[in-house]
């Protein structure tokens, strides 16, 4: 498995991992703990105060493609 980093929206799925999802519906897990970058604001997050509030923000992170 590569990792590659992405732009997309923050989802969460059912069993509560935290997933990005593409413009093409895509779905790819993201590596955990790092930081990730809001685009719309270029604010900075570490990915362990990431809740289900920023569930949809469009963002730029590392991925397991």
């Amino acid at each position: 498995m590569e990792t590659r980093i992405l732009a997309g929206n923050l989802v969460w799925d059912e069993e509560g991992q935290l997933l990005l999802e593409t413009v093409t519906e895509d779905r790819f897990v993201l590596v955990l703990p790092q930081i990730i970058t809001l685009t719309e604001t270029e604010e900075k997050l570490a990915s362990d105060e990431l809740s289900e509030k920023h569930s949809g923000l469009n963002v730029i992170a590392r991925c397991f493609v």
